[in-house]
């Protein structure tokens, strides 16, 4: 297991580190021989960080499916390497110019795994919640019943005939609250939604 996932690590998304090394060199050609060091020695520690978290990810993945399922699509996107579409409006773009203000490569990249990560995330945390609150009502609803069924079995035993009035007002309360899942599932909707309208039309083709 250990070497099946040292191989698909080594897969994760390397747009994200070539596009890392590439700015760091860019940057780095300016600098003095101290300063040059100093940034080599950051850029270690940044994809070192990256790795671990990387790492960390695929670990999650071994318990859930739909996690593995959404990173395996991430990891198969390529991102331009040489330049990319900026969807600001006219006015934006050209006070970005002018400020020297435009997004790095690394930057963009980033920006949309982190948005597809965001989405994931959200999906992945509503599904959650969703299946715990349904494990809750069960459960209350369970216990709901059998308390019932005792107190019916206690009367039967006296001889009383009950109050229907009393049972009918149990009977609508014991359906149990339902608003909750609603809300989760479609939050779940909403961020799954969100997660597909990130794919292009040519990847759906």
């Amino acid at each position: 297991m250990a070497q099946q996932i040292g191989s698909m690590a080594g897969q994760i998304t390397p747009n994200i580190s070539n596009a890392n090394k590439d700015q760091y060199q860019t940057n780095r050609r300016t600098l003095n021989l101290g300063d040059k060091v100093a940034a080599m020695l950051n850029q270690a520690d940044v994809e070192r960080q990256w790795g671990m978290l990387q790492y960390a990810e695929l670990q999650r993945e071994q318990s859930n499916d739909m996690r593995r399922a959404f990173n395996y699509y991430t990891r198969q996107l390529n991102f331009n390497g040489d330049s990319y579409v900026l969807t600001a409006s006219t006015d934006e773009r050209k006070r970005m110019i002018r400020n020297d203000d435009l997004p790095t490569l690394t930057s963009v990249i980033a920006s949309d795994l982190d948005l597809r990560d965001l989405y994931r995330n959200e999906y992945l945390t509503a599904i959650e919640d969703a299946v715990a609150e349904v494990a809750y009502q069960a459960k209350k609803q369970l216990k709901k019943n059998k308390s019932k069924s005792n107190k019916e079995n206690d009367s039967t035993t006296v001889g009383g005939g009950g109050n229907d009035s009393k049972d009918n007002n149990d009977s609508d309360e014991d359906d149990g609250d339902v608003s909750d899942v609603i809300e989760l599932m479609t939050q779940a909707h909403v961020a799954m939604s969100k997660w597909f309208a990130l794919i292009s039309a040519a990847d759906v083709e």
